[in-house]
């Protein structure tokens, strides 16, 4: 028996009402409908939402520069090969949600053309959700589709960034439920990661390490354009395991992750341009990788991890892969460190 039916027993009708002495959490499923939280990279994944590409995904040549691209995805095939990531999730156990924002959805400064990448807009912590404040004009206003839709499946939201604060949830990558790395970089101000760390720290999160992410001023080509997100150069895929970029972070951020006795996978330079650390664990030591890198793979499995590979071209070009695709909403807690 719970504390919640332990509550009810002891209510006494003949009596006027008086508040019931249990907290958020303890009430949570009952009144939210579920345990919502995913702090964890690495645990069980059991929700998550999504959203399908469509014409969004591709803007018009003439603004390939300040949309960042060199080419364009093909909303049609980018559309397949969502879908067949949508089903290796499903077929792995994973309840999958749209976030049904309709095709071509503006903000207030152009049409929201990251649209697809539901993690950057909120991400959940233990008890609900925290609503981002995006950094590009071309992404603010997608957090509004991603609230209303979390808000539609019963998950409560408990902060929204504002004020001079961005934060976009590609530079959050959990260790733990008490350990967590946030990117600073273009898509992420001090501001905003200042925020969201009292947040954090009222879920049970001990420790946040703010890590550095050299971004561009005109030159976005490689290698000059640097990185938007952390999650585009490190990925924690199993208990103590993880890929890592090193030019990409500050080396005391490798210093750090040592300290944690977790063992780094160096992507090479080929391989991670394209995001071959942006990965998406369904369980420890199980993800879902971009197909085609074959020396970071390789690492992987000769390290026990259960890969399996998508082919997901079209979202290179938008700028990401698996991880960026998805925003857990329900997740186990998983190892701790």
């Amino acid at each position: 028996m719970d504390k919640v039916e332990e509550a009810v027993k002891r209510i006494d009708k003949s009596k006027p009402a008086t508040p019931i002495p249990l907290n958020y959490d303890d009430e949570l499923k009952y009144i939210w409908g579920k345990k919502w939280g995913a702090q964890s990279e690495i645990g069980k994944l059991r929700e998550v939402l999504v959203q399908r590409p469509g014409p969004e995904v591709a803007p018009p040549r003439g603004d390939w520069t300040w949309f960042g691209m060199k080419a364009a995805p093909d909303p049609d095939k980018a559309a397949e090969q969502h879908d067949r990531f949508v089903e290796i999730m499903k077929e792995e156990g994973v309840k999958v949600h749209g976030m049904n924002a309709p095709p071509m959805a503006r903000g207030p400064y152009a049409v929201l053309q990251g649209l697809w990448g539901t993690r950057d807009f909120g991400f959940v912590v233990n008890g609900g959700a925290i609503v981002h404040r995006m950094s590009l004009p071309w992404d603010r206003g997608g957090e509004v589709w991603w609230a209303k839709r979390v808000m539609e499946l019963g998950c409560p939201i408990l902060y929204t960034v504002r004020g001079s604060g961005t934060f976009e949830g590609g530079n959050v990558v959990w260790l733990d439920p008490a350990h967590v790395c946030i990117g600073r970089s273009i898509r992420t101000n001090q501001e905003g990661i200042d925020q969201v760390s009292r947040v954090l720290e009222s879920v049970g999160v001990e420790e946040v390490k703010v890590v550095p992410i050299p971004g561009w001023l005109e030159n976005t080509d490689w290698p000059a354009g640097g990185f938007a997100h952390l999650d585009c150069v490190f990925g924690y895929v199993g208990d103590g395991l993880a890929l890592i970029y090193p030019p990409a972070v500050p080396y005391d951020f490798l210093e750090y992750l040592r300290e944690k006795e977790i063992n780094l996978i160096e992507v090479p330079p080929e391989e991670a341009k394209d995001y071959a650390c942006n990965t998406l664990a369904l369980a420890p030591g199980k993800i879902v990788m971009l197909a085609g890198f074959q020396f970071t793979r390789r690492r992987l499995e000769k390290e026990g991890v259960d890969v399996i590979a998508v082919e997901m071209s079209e979202f290179i070009k938008a700028g990401g892969g698996p991880h960026c695709a998805t925003a857990p909403l329900i997740r186990d807690p998983g190892p701790k460190l």
